[in-house]
């Protein structure tokens, strides 16, 4: 599985790996704007042009501080480092007024230094475990939920999130996630990917990215080259050595198809990709084969590149901060992220290492050139090197948390998905005699929601993790049962929840995975299999209604279930 990689050039268009008729599908389904330019338009060329090295070198930089409001030492810290951008944490605020405040704060102070240039300002809004907006936000359908919906919906969220997002002043999300989960133990990726189906999830990132721009919201495909197969690399340096043709056709395929459907943004994680670079212990995110040779040169990506967050164990372990900086710009890398736990020190160390660099001739002008038009350009296309300060009042408002929730409950309906129906127990006639439902004690809704369909059948609750008092009574109660519905919540880490559901009688019980698709993986033989992917009221709702005929199982199964 394992084999060692190849150096010859890469050829991955000769493979015959670009599927068109994919690509044509998803044009006709997905209405993207085209990718920047890296040749300036007129006002950029004229902008760049009044530029000094420092500011230039400003403009590459999405830097970080802690705070609500700004300090002294934030403010001397922007005037001195004139970023090109900001990722807010939840450090900078969670609420729709805290928010705003700051990024008037940020962009008020920006703007009245070097060159005036407003910032990208940034946020992790991937939704589920990744979402750093969530009191007076919509709560987002996340990872496989996002994979399972029709790619209409997808891009509806998308639009959702921005709208949001806007409304508080933020105009790009580090958002979708298009890793492809292709082992189930990464817990990193665990519930953020949309899959283990790289053209499913491609065609996921690409709707979810379009609706994005469809409100002035930039989209940040992550992390390329692909993270399912990686360790944390928060933490340690990862190493993916799979083969090429394996790479190509997995890892990359769901960022090539994002990529082709028009992608302005590409993350590159801090990941060692031995079949695309065989350099050892380099990782993509300083690799200029990986960025210039594969992202840039095979998958024809033509928009900026930025690199994940440079305080993690992967870069800070094994690099000096001055050194990863210089050596990711010359990679090709447009914008460093300094990362949520880098002191202002170290990022300013990290922008002089970079000037020093120009200065001495070990990055030439020319790239510094090539990356900051890019960013302008970018900045320039969705209107952005002018900035109005939003009412912080009103925020609340702005964001049209309460509208924007129902809208997303409807989109849960089509999100579920029949996986499993061998014995043709699906829908559940309503009036129908002999129903029991298992459900997990810690969610009764689902329990009182199914019975609004059929309050004749019966019902037992168990704890999450099931005694052996709760099996027996499970066993008992479903005894004569016709059909019987087992709700289950993450059964693929519960051997309890597993052992409950092999208690009941196979041949006429459908389980219901709450929240883990792969929970049906631990119970194969049972009649009727259902996903929900998000254990949230609105899928709750939708469920019951998929399983008792009120709306139809429209969603797709984002992973593979056999294997």
């Amino acid at each position: 599985m394992r084999n060692k990689p190849s150096p010859q050039p890469l050829s991955l268009r000769a493979r015959g790996l670009v599927r068109p008729v994919i690509f044509v599908l998803l044009l006709s389904l997905i209405i993207f704007p085209l990718p920047i330019r890296s040749r300036a338009a007129p006002a950029v060329d004229t902008l760049l042009n009044a530029m000094t090295l420092e500011q230039r070198v400003g403009q590459m930089f999405m830097v970080s501080a802690y705070g609500k409001t700004l300090s002294d030492t934030t403010t001397a810290f922007i005037k001195e480092m004139m970023p090109g951008g900001v990722a807010l944490f939840t450090y900078n605020g969670t609420l729709p007024d805290e928010v705003t405040h700051t990024v008037n704060d940020w962009q008020g102070v920006v703007t009245g230094v070097g060159a005036k240039v407003p910032l990208f300002v940034s946020i992790d809004q991937e939704g589920g475990s990744v979402t750093r907006l969530t009191t007076g936000f919509a709560s987002l359908p996340a990872g496989w939920a996002l994979g399972a919906m029709p790619l209409e919906d997808a891009r509806h969220v998308g639009q959702i999130v921005a709208e949001e997002l806007s409304a508080v002043g933020i105009n790009m999300n580090l958002a979708p996630v298009t890793d492809v989960q292709t082992i189930r133990s990464n817990l990193l990726m665990d519930r953020r990917t949309f899959g283990s189906k790289p053209d499913r999830v491609g065609a996921a990132a690409a709707a979810i990215s379009a609706g994005m721009a469809d409100r002035n919201v930039i989209a940040v495909l992550k992390h390329f080259p692909g993270h399912g197969d990686a360790d944390d690399s928060h933490t340690v340096l990862p190493v993916v050595d799979y083969p090429l043709a394996r790479v190509e056709a997995v890892e990359l395929q769901s960022f090539r198809l994002a990529i082709q459907a028009g992608a302005e943004v590409v993350m590159v994680g801090h990941i060692v990709y031995p079949a695309l670079d065989p350099t050892p212990g380099l990782p993509a995110s300083l690799s200029p084969r990986v960025i210039n040779d594969v992202l840039r040169g095979e998958l024809g990506f033509n928009g900026v590149v930025i690199t994940d967050a440079m305080d993690m164990g992967a870069i800070v372990d094994h690099f000096g901060k001055g050194e990863a900086a210089v050596r990711a710009i010359n990679a090709g890398v447009d914008m460093i992220v300094t990362g949520p736990h880098m002191p202002m020190d170290a990022q300013r160390e990290m922008r002089n290492a970079v000037i020093d660099a120009v200065r001495r001739g070990d990055i030439s002008q020319t790239r510094i050139d090539q990356a900051v038009t890019r960013l302008l350009n970018l900045k320039a296309k969705h209107g952005l090197l002018n900035w109005t300060p939003l009412d912080v009042n009103s925020a609340g408002q702005r964001i049209k948390a309460e509208s924007h929730q129902t809208a997303i409950n409807g989109i849960y309906q089509n999100t579920i998905t029949i996986a499993r129906d061998t014995a043709h127990l699906l829908p559940i006639d309503p009036a129908a005699s002999g129903v029991v439902i298992i459900f997990p004690g810690i969610y009764p809704s689902t329990q009182r929601l199914c019975a609004t369909h059929n309050p004749k059948m019966k019902s037992l609750a168990y704890s999450q993790a099931p005694t052996n008092e709760e099996i027996a009574s499970a066993r008992t109660l479903t005894r004569d049962a016709k059909v019987v519905i087992a709700f289950t919540y993450d059964a693929v880490y519960q051997p309890k929840q597993q052992a409950l559901v092999r208690a009941l009688p196979p041949e006429k019980t459908v389980v219901v995975a709450l929240q883990n698709p792969y929970d049906y993986t631990t119970f194969p033989d049972v009649a009727g299999y259902v996903a929900s992917y998000m254990p949230v009221p609105g899928a709750f709702t939708a469920v019951c209604d998929v399983l008792f005929g009120a709306h139809p199982a429209v969603g797709v199964l984002p992973i593979s279930l056999e294997g």
